[in-house]
């Protein structure tokens, strides 16, 4: 007898299980589906509640956050339209704020508790979704009086606790409005993404601090924070002006939850390397009024820090072999990693060779690290999270190139991104990149090479 043929695999993405073919298991995305245009999900039927948990269910209800979800939920009186977006913003949204394959989770309590981040959760989730039904059509927004109610209700906090004794909420409340206006709804004229900034660092400056929120320990608003520092820090890079935080908060971001894996090469970790360009664009500032002030020491001291390196062998790797084998079930994970923290280090290079030093674009100082960044970017998988968090690397790799294949890659997985995301900041800095290539500014210097791309949008 011949074998029973399987039509699918277990585990299968929603589309391939529909259509009945075989799934590649591929992560954010399936081969079938990128080449059939699917919308390719592999959690749509976690929103089908049990009643009940089974009896082989590993996890408790407090544990499980599908269960967690239900229960918070359930005793409340919730329009179908909010349900709905809660639900949307856990499941499909949250996840695509981290390359962690295990984020922490949603702040979905708190937003039962504080009609503000209820508001915002709302408003963010209606927002993606509709840029995700109308298959990338940048024309549409969150309904304006939502996004009105959500910003009257923050105020109305304000003025009713005028000690501001509990911020907490209010503060996660604005960083979803700032990530809406600079990822999402950055076309927008109704788009404040500087007006937010400016909110997010006053209810910091009130709770204390950096250090003060990081001590708390409430892993949604540290992986948030995390994210609005390092979007501040890449806007303050492209803006030529100093960051809104001190350099050394980095040292302190990375002992709570941040956005990105928290993988190490060599003992070197994105926290670090974010935290030399902090003190580089500082350094910029401090020369800008006098360039004759450079330093060639300290401009071998950025360069020694963000010079991609590599283990050396010790006796220690001969003793003990196997200590340092990397399993084949995590080699791919730390290669990816690696790759990932190498493409922002050659992009800080090229930022100290042209921002600090002066040098012009087609300078092969600045075009060696121009190659490297591409290889470290064909590296990542873009079947992987970490690829939908390289946008800051490729601008600056795509705004120093000169060659059409490197041009043409650059907007690939632009598009890419893009598929996966569906943020229009993406959109716009690809626009961005194909306005420079067509003018001089393309050997200008390094601030007229962004002149083009919106205040509103960040980018990561």
């Amino acid at each position: 007898m011949p074998p029973k043929r399987e039509r699918t695999v277990q585990g299968s993405c929603w589309p391939c299980k529909q259509r009945r073919v075989k799934c590649d298991l591929g992560k954010p995305l399936c081969q079938r589906c990128i080449s059939s245009g699917a919308k390719c999900c592999y959690d749509k039927l976690l929103i089908r509640w049990k009643k009940t948990p089974s009896k082989t269910q590993s996890l408790t209800m407090s544990e499980s956050p599908i269960m967690s979800l239900n229960i918070h939920l359930k005793d409340n009186n919730l329009a179908a339209g909010d349900l709905k977006a809660l639900e949307y913003f856990q499941f499909a949204l949250w996840p695509l704020f981290t390359t962690s394959a295990h984020p922490c989770p949603p702040p979905i309590p708190l937003a039962m508790e504080c009609q503000p981040v209820l508001l915002a959760v709302c408003e963010l989730a209606e927002a993606h979704r509709t840029l995700r039904d109308e298959a990338g059509s940048s024309t549409v927004s969150a309904p304006f009086d939502k996004r009105m109610s959500c910003l009257a209700s923050v105020r109305e906090q304000l003025r009713n606790n005028p000690n501001h004794t509990s911020l907490s909420p209010l503060l996660v409340a604005v960083f979803l409005l700032y990530f809406l206006d600079g990822f999402i709804e950055c076309d927008r004229q109704s788009a404040s993404t500087a007006s937010h900034h400016v909110g997010v660092q006053a209810i910091v400056d009130h709770l204390g601090g950096f250090s003060a929120l990081i001590k708390i320990g409430q892993k949604d608003i540290t992986m948030l924070l995390s994210e609005f520092a390092s979007t501040d820090l890449t806007k303050a890079l492209l803006d030529d002006r100093p960051p809104c935080f001190p350099a050394e908060i980095w040292t302190q971001i990375e002992h709570g939850t941040v956005w990105w894996d928290q993988e190490t090469y060599n003992g070197t970790t994105l926290a670090s390397v974010f935290r030399i360009m902090s003190e580089m664009s500082l350094y910029r500032q401090k020369i800008r009024g006098d360039p004759e002030t450079l330093s060639m020491e300290v401009v071998r001291g950025f360069e020694r820090c963000l010079q991609p390196s590599y283990q050396i062998l010790d006796f220690d790797h001969l003793e003990n072999p196997s200590t340092y084998t990397a399993h084949e079930s995590t080699l791919e994970r730390r290669m990816q990693a690696d790759s990932f923290t190498r493409a922002f280090q050659h992009s800080a290079l090229v930022y100290l060779y042209r921002a600090i030093c002066g040098l012009p674009p087609r300078h092969s100082l600045v075009q060696q690290h121009v190659q490297s960044c591409v290889e470290c970017i064909r590296n990542i998988s873009p079947l992987s999270k970490a690829h939908n968090c390289i946008i800051f690397p490729l601008y600056i790799m795509g705004a120093h190139t000169f060659l059409q294949d490197q041009q043409a890659f650059v907007l690939e997985r632009l598009d890419s991104i893009y598929k996966y995301l569906r943020f229009n900041c993406v959109l716009l800095v690809r626009a961005a990149l194909v306005d420079l290539w067509e003018s001089p500014r393309h050997d200008g210097d390094w601030w007229g090479m962004f002149t083009s791309l919106d205040e509103h949008v960040l980018v990561i």
